[in-house]
């Protein structure tokens, strides 16, 4: 055989096993795909499939950018032990055993360790439980341990992240954040705000390694993926406020041994509530349960006088001086007897001073004799509440909120008595939720404009944009301005001679009514219960907040001026004088505003300072360029200087506001976590540490 012949042979060899080797190659596809298609797709699907990922939840921040709400992000290690190739397994055991005893599992020694990583490989364990509740900080050390830093395919090691849900100033408005249940309704500003606070939920293709446990892991190292945010809101909530009327509700909650008690503080200018509390008391302490403030509708008694009055005053049925009979305080309509709260053996007063002394009788007698003779005048007297807005929900940001009822003299025929009336005028046979009452008394503070409640005033979108939500007025007038002055006369009367005279401050001017309404009807008085209320607005001559309080069924005193009343004092006190402290209020008469004494070194924003320097005269240079500033004093001149911050370490920032230590550690590009409420006394990371990103938890106290 000549050479060429051979070669010719042995081509034709090569390209028959070739042909033959496609031939059953093609055999195998078309038998996989066409034939066996249906159960090696039913095979793999079981085995491999698209599972959807949630995003990390946005946060819910206080006015002052405070942390009221946050995800912590946590990590649990497990590993893979039949990856890992016998040469680096056997070569890095040993240290891997030694790093987890000695760091994250030091419950379990270095033998114990090494024991346990030897006999899962050995039983081919795919799924070995390592560690959990590691933060960011612990699982970056994690990722660089011998065998784990060769990653998910060569190292088996596998990471799997959640997210804990973390309230860190605890019990504060509690229930208006609400919650973000798993597998329940979300409530409150949680529930609410979820569809935005949730984020784009993202897919990850998922492998089950096994079969009998249901054990799903991400096909792909998790670490390689960026997390898609949800959006952050911004609530109208102020930490140092909410503090305040949570403080002083607990403290006359715990005082009366009321059941609960509910308090709203509300800007007048705008609707924005500044701070809401929802106490029940449980083991000596004010728990937040149930948001009765915007849930439940209930007869609000004696608050709801100012409401007939100033229907009789847009009506001009009567006015300030109009005169009416007390009777002693007793009267009788129809076929029931009213008596006032107190025996004061007065007969003829003022409609004004009815009010101050909240005469039942005087103030249901006026509505009685001006609208019950006619089915026109009990529609008029109807039409009037609903033209205040007493018959319309805030439909605030909240789910739940309790739907106001207001008798109709047509709509209601088969409940309307002829003792409705009499008895509406002074707040029963209607009912209505604590905020809907204080939306009506805000109206009257802010010159008869009723602003829409609100409780989050922007929304901060993942990629830098936001919306802002900005004030909305619900009735641009609810009455004339002229009654409304006279309604505004009447509830300044009550505090400076009227009911709530206890409650007279020489800090703070304010106008309001008290309320006591009895919650149960039996006949014997012995098993009487009431709530004790208190609605109003500081200060008088120039309203700033509106604000209603609420103690349900106190054991002992239970009218509204003893035991509602001194918690509105207590907190219009420490709001103004907390606002005082942040806006100084100095004697012009001073001599010589030099001669103010020089402030120790401070830190701080440098417009506060500056803002602070030219308000009281004192002379000042400001060097700064940046808004972090440090202040210090110079013979008799402060100086504003650039407050010099380390971008490479943790700074030490025990001592300061939560406000100035976010800034401070946020500026890094640090994560920070708020829990408690004061100074920082304790973070998480010793000054010094190296920033690399990582989350710092700070303890307020």
């Amino acid at each position: 055989m000549n050479r060429r012949t051979e070669l010719l042979a042995r081509a034709y060899f090569v390209v028959s096993v070739f042909a033959i080797l496609a031939l059953v190659i093609a055999f195998r596809v078309i038998k996989i795909s066409l034939i066996e298609g249906d159960k090696w797709r039913a095979k793999g699907s079981k085995n491999v499939k698209w599972m959807e990922v949630d995003a990390d939840r946005g946060n819910i921040y206080a006015d002052d950018e405070s942390l009221l709400a946050t995800s912590l992000q946590f990590f649990e290690i497990r590993m893979d032990a039949t990856v890992p190739d016998a040469k680096l397994f056997k070569s890095k055991v040993d240290s891997l055993a030694l790093m987890l005893s000695k760091s994250i599992r030091p419950d379990k020694s270095y033998a114990e360790w090494k024991q346990t990583l030897y006999q899962a490989r050995k039983q081919k364990n795919r799924y070995l439980y390592i560690a959990k509740a590691l933060d960011t900080e612990e699982i970056e050390m994690v990722r660089k341990f011998p065998i784990f830093r060769s990653g998910r395919y060569a190292g088996g090691y596998l990471e799997l992240r959640y997210g804990t849900r973390k309230k860190p100033f605890n019990q504060l408005a509690s229930r208006t954040i609400g919650e973000d249940r798993e597998n329940a309704q979300k409530v409150g500003l949680e529930g609410y705000f979820d569809k935005f606070l949730k984020g784009p939920t993202d897919k990850r293709l998922m492998k089950k390694i096994d079969n009998s446990k249901d054990i799903w892991v991400p096909v792909y190292d998790p670490s390689e993926f960026e997390i898609k945010r949800g959006d952050d809101i911004v609530t109208t909530l102020n930490v140092h406020l909410q503090d305040v009327v949570h403080a002083e509700l607990e403290k006359q909650l715990i005082k009366s041994q009321a059941s609960a008690g509910t308090a709203i503080l509300m800007e007048v200018k705008t609707g924005a509530i500044k701070a809401i509390s929802n106490l029940t008391l449980k083991d000596s302490i004010g728990v937040e349960v149930l948001n009765t403030a915007i849930g439940n509708s209930s007869e609000p008694g004696s608050t709801f006088k100012l409401a007939t009055v100033l229907a009789l005053l847009e009506d001009s049925l009567a006015d300030l001086e109009t005169k009416v009979n007390l009777n002693a305080g007793s009267m009788r309509f129809s076929d029931r007897v009213m008596h006032d709260s107190e025996k004061h053996n007065r007969y003829e007063v003022s409609m004004k001073e009815a009010f101050a002394i909240s005469s039942n009788v005087g103030i249901a007698k006026l509505a009685n004799d001006a609208y019950n003779r006619s089915e026109a005048g009990r529609l008029m007297f109807r039409s009037k509440l609903s033209q205040f807005g007493l018959d319309k929900m805030t439909e605030v940001e909240i789910d739940g909120e309790g739907r106001p009822v207001i008798k109709d003299p047509v709509k209601n025929k088969n409940t309307w008595y002829g003792t409705t009336i009499p008895w509406m005028a002074h707040g029963y046979e209607i009912a209505i939720t604590p905020l809907q009452l204080l939306n009506f008394y805000n109206a009257v503070a802010n010159d008869g404009k009723m602003m829409k409640p609100y409780l989050v005033s922007e929304i901060r979108k993942d990629d830098g944009t936001s919306k802002k939500i900005e004030p909305k007025v619900m009735i641009e007038h609810i009455a004339k301005a002229h009654n409304i002055a006279k309604a505004q006369e009447m509830l300044l009367a009550v505090v400076e001679d009227g009911t709530a005279k206890n409650i007279l401050s020489s800090h703070v001017k304010m106008a309001g009514k008290t309320g006591t309404t009895r919650v149960n009807y039996t006949n014997k008085e012995e098993y009487a219960k009431y709530n004790a209320s208190f609605c109003g607005y500081f200060p008088a001559d120039d309203p700033e907040y509106s604000m209603i309080v609420i103690l349900y069924e106190p054991k002992g005193a239970f009218y509204g001026a003893s035991v509602a009343a001194p918690v509105f004092k207590a907190v219009a006190e420490k709001t103004m004088a907390w606002r005082f402290e942040i806006a100084p209020v100095y004697n012009d008469t001073m001599a010589d505003k030099t001669l103010v004494s020089m402030p120790e070194r401070n830190v701080g924003y440098s417009a506060d300072f500056v803002s602070l320097f030219d308000y009281v005269g004192m002379p000042y240079k400001n060097r700064s360029k940046n808004s972090w500033v440090s202040v210090d004093p110079f013979e008799t001149k402060m100086i504003v200087e650039d407050k010099k911050i380390a971008k490479s370490a943790v700074p030490d920032v025990r001592g300061m506001g939560a406000r100035d230590a976010m800034y401070v550690l946020e500026n890094l590009g640090l994560r920070v976590a708020v829990f408690g409420r004061g100074k920082v006394a304790r973070q998480s990371l010793l000054p010094g540490t190296g920033v690399k990103g990582q989350q710092i938890e700070i303890y307020l106290q």
